[in-house]
């Protein structure tokens, strides 16, 4: 999807920051470090902290020239708010990064921005950095329904290029943007990003030389090969990257049941995982906040201690299951979408289960396209692959995405905010009370505890983090100017600015 307002994958967004520019962005290379963008400077809080202020920069157009204004910017965004976009949007984009937040979105003068927001929020300038919050252009993205896959060529933003050629499932051509404002002009005339069907195709293609940068899904094995081949660079780039599976908590499903949730939780071996898939090198993940954020622990291990069989079979046994009355369990995934290894962790994951003796799975694998549509609307299975990158790093945003709004497929809430009969209210409080806390040990306190009730209700069951891997040829190099020239200035963000790319091959 290239429509800001539905478009909820790493790469999606990759090509929406390469075309567009929001009014602040991360410098490149870098998680902490916010700069202006179409804004002129970092803009400015209200004494209450409800209402941030940005002023347009009088030089931002789109492609085809037509020049950006506040008004413009205000009508385009408000569609993040508006519910009949959010119903329309199989993703919701502004279920998680918009209404959460924002109250209202208003012009104000000539050029100022103004966004008053819910209850205040410390980290709202990450938020607005997101994919979501860039400008479009109202004959390509009308403000009052969705393009998905834009047909009209080219489709252009305020950033560095436009998109030429768009080939959904195949591939992009991206050509510099003649009215672009920002310093870093693009080095090279043309960018073809192609999409490859699996892994192994791209690690082919990669070999051939048909491509000169190969940005994650290789794996690490298969980025590790591609390492050692004279020619060819490797870089590891992140491990904020998670894998965790989906629970689905509404009424009808076997785990709306706490027991069975608690016994899922349980019986997953993550060191088994780590070592058998991948070599030990997806670290143990045991809550849906990576080590690093604020306030991060590893409730999951504390509450379960897992692997616990004989506490999973405690707990199935208090709901009736047992091995005459075996817990039938329907369990989906996606083959590809997150590299070669998901299918091989979700078949280790169906032998954990079943080795409780009391469980059946009935394993489902789904095409990507299908499967997303049908988990985040949560009327399919109780359990499920999924992976996440952060929106924004905040630890909020490991957070929020599975308890507000429907869950991304949890259902711990439906999209009007209703809880589900089988979830402690706490954690919707909890939720309130750290994103409005402004004292840091405050808020981690809370966080941590936030943690605690997300593992007792067993929101979803994190699994471990998984490193990101960009391998590139000889010739290929990133801007010395912007940190991490040898990660073509990827940095923990996964940003992976075009602009910055030179090549001499």
């Amino acid at each position: 999807s290239l429509d800001p307002r539905d478009a909820y994958a790493v790469r999606d967004w990759e090509a929406i920051r390469n075309i567009s520019t929001g009014l602040v962005e991360f410098k490149p290379g870098t998680a902490d470090e916010l700069v202006p963008g179409i804004a002129t400077d970092l803009g400015a809080i209200s004494a209450d902290g409800l209402t941030y202020t940005y002023t347009l920069r009088d030089d931002v157009f789109f492609g085809d020239g037509l020049q950006l204004t506040n008004t413009l910017y205000v009508d385009q965004i408000q569609a993040l708010l508006d519910t009949d976009i959010q119903e329309a949007a199989p993703n919701a984009v502004g279920l998680t990064l918009g209404t959460p937040y924002v109250a209202s979105i208003e012009a104000s003068g000539d050029s100022d921005i103004v966004f008053t927001l819910n209850t205040p929020v410390a980290f709202f300038p990450q938020v607005l950095a997101s994919a979501a919050y860039v400008p479009t252009h109202p004959d390509i993205f009308p403000a009052n329904e969705l393009n998905v896959f834009p047909t009209e060529l080219p489709i252009y933003g305020v950033g560095p290029w436009m998109i030429t050629e768009f080939v959904p499932q195949e591939q992009m051509v991206f050509e510099p943007n003649e009215y672009y404002f920002g310093d870093n002009q693009p080095a090279v005339d043309r960018i073809i990003v192609r999409h490859f069907e699996t892994p192994q195709s791209m690690a082919d293609a990669v070999r051939a030389g048909e491509i000169d940068v190969a940005w994650r899904i290789l794996g690490i094995e298969l980025a590790t090969q591609m390492g050692d081949i004279d020619g060819l660079n490797l870089a590891k780039v992140s491990e904020t990257s998670i894998r965790y599976l989906v629970v689905n908590h509404a009424e009808g499903f076997v785990t709306a049941d706490p027991n069975v949730r608690k016994a899922l939780a349980a019986l997953i071996d993550r060191d088994e995982i780590s070592d058998v898939v991948f070599g030990g090198e997806a670290p143990p993940l045991y809550s849906q906040v990576p080590p690093g954020f604020l306030g991060a622990n590893e409730a999951f291990d504390d509450i379960y201690g897992s692997p616990d069989t004989v506490l999973a079979n405690e707990l199935l046994a208090a709901s009736g299951y047992d091995e005459d009355n075996k817990l039938q369990l329907d369990f989906a995934w996606p083959p590809e979408h997150y590299g070669a290894t998901t299918n091989d962790a979700s078949l280790l994951i169906v032998d954990q289960l079943e080795a409780s003796g009391v469980i059946e799975v009935n394993p489902i694998i789904q095409e990507w396209s299908t499967y997303i549509s049908a988990l985040v609307g949560g009327e399919t299975w109780p359990l499920a692959v999924l992976g996440w990158f952060f929106d924004f790093p905040d630890p909020e945003n490991y957070l929020q995405p599975w308890i507000e709004f429907g869950g991304i497929g949890t259902q711990v809430t439906d999209r009007e905010g209703n809880l589900a009969p089988s979830v402690d209210p706490q954690i919707l409080t909890l939720l309130t009370d750290q994103r409005g806390e402004t004292d840091i040990a405050a808020r981690a306190a809370i966080i941590e505890e936030l943690q605690n009730v997300y593992a007792e209700e067993v929101v979803t069951i994190p699994l471990f983090t998984e490193p990101e891997y960009v391998v590139y040829r000889d010739g290929v190099t990133g801007n010395s100017e912007v940190p991490l020239p040898d990660f073509l200035n990827i940095g923990p963000t996964m940003d992976f600015n075009y602009e910055l790319l030179d090549f001499s091959g």
